[in-house]
């Protein structure tokens, strides 16, 4: 009896050895490239004027890796849940078909997840139909994570089929062809007078571009319903407020935190702005542009009043300033963002 337990510890120790050897294997796959973190890609002038000439003609428009990431940096923001935070979104090509590059950090930790596939164009979608999604170098279930995506797509995209398709409909230019073809995206354009107003405009919808227009005379109000006494004294505070409002005369009233976290990200965003661009000209327009978010930091301020003088310093640009400039607020200022800079130019 002890001699067979004798031998069995050396079996148990083997299978315990090989289960750490396992999981040490799996870990290191799961892993793999966790450090990954994508290059700064931005939306250049030149690439503007590139898509605005190919437009005018009708004609094929030939994009680098480095066009489209510049691209998507235009869209793509970083994305984050309670456990979950997109990091960016990196593309670039794979024989005839895209390659993309998400690093992403899953509570607290970091993975390296990518995905090639085949693009197209069916019905006014570009559709991406991924041949494989990879965590590291462990091979994920397609349709387990095409699932998960349909319910997080917003914004014109959505799930069809094995698919992921982007709606046309709302890109400033009209497409009528698109593939990967010599480690370039080839993109076939429609023949169409446009403006380099109209790509700034067209990143976001006119719904979005309403509710801008009137963001200084948007309230914060309770959420909760009110009962008819909750009303009157509503009403009673709103009048205390007032004329406390007269007696003080200069008070402010702050934005809601949310709006402030927003406004702080858009000034950023025009620093970061104003170190792309080279002129003074530039330069100054970017500066009143600041000065004006940081007076909607007071819920009372108009940023409409002022529109006056930051279109003045920006009609005296040349056209090469106006397309530089613009493309920088571009690559800096998260697009929810764009239309209010985009009014005060007059666009």
């Amino acid at each position: 009896m002890g001699k067979l337990k004798s031998r069995k510890k050396p079996v148990i120790l083997i299978i315990i050895a090989l289960l750490v050897v396992a999981v040490a294997v799996f870990a290191k796959l799961v892993f793999w490239n966790s450090s990954y973190s994508s290059p700064k890609y931005k939306f250049s002038a030149d690439l503007l004027t590139k898509v605005l000439k190919a437009q005018e003609t009708g004609g094929n428009v030939e994009l680098s890796k480095d066009e489209v990431n510049g691209i998507i940096s235009l869209y793509f923001k970083q994305y984050r849940t309670n456990d979950l935070a997109i990091k960016s979104v990196e593309a670039d090509f794979k024989s005839d078909n895209m390659v993309f590059y998400i690093p992403i950090t899953y509570k607290g930790f970091n993975f390296f997840l990518w995905s090639q596939g085949g693009i197209s164009l069916e019905k006014a979608k570009i559709k991406y139909t991924p041949s494989y999604f990879k965590l590291g170098k462990i091979t994920l279930p397609k349709d387990y994570v095409l699932k998960k995506l349909g319910s997080k797509l917003k914004n014109g995209a959505s799930l069809e089929g094995n698919s992921i398709t982007i709606s046309t409909s709302g890109l400033p230019i009209s497409i009528k062809n698109i593939n990967v073809k010599d480690q370039k995206l080839l993109v076939t354009l429609e023949k169409k007078q446009l403006n380099i107003e109209d790509m700034i405009k067209g990143k976001i919808s006119s719904s979005l571009q309403n509710f801008i227009k009137n963001f200084s005379n948007v309230k914060n109000l309770d959420s909760s319903t009110k009962t008819n006494n909750g009303n009157a004294d509503t009403k009673i505070e709103d009048s205390s407020d007032q004329s406390s409002s007269s007696n003080t005369g200069s008070s402010k009233t702050p934005v809601s935190q949310e709006r402030q976290q927003a406004l702080n990200r858009l000034s950023s965003g025009l620093n970061a702005a104003s170190g792309a661009v080279s002129t003074g000209g530039q330069k100054a327009v970017i500066s009143q542009m600041a000065s004006i978010v940081n007076n909607m930091k007071d819920s009372s301020y108009n940023p409409y009043s002022a529109e006056g003088s930051v279109r003045a310093a920006y009609n005296k640009l040349s056209s090469q300033e106006k397309a530089e400039l613009k493309a920088a607020i571009g690559s800096n200022v998260d697009s929810s963002a764009v239309s209010i800079l985009s009014s005060m130019i007059g666009n």
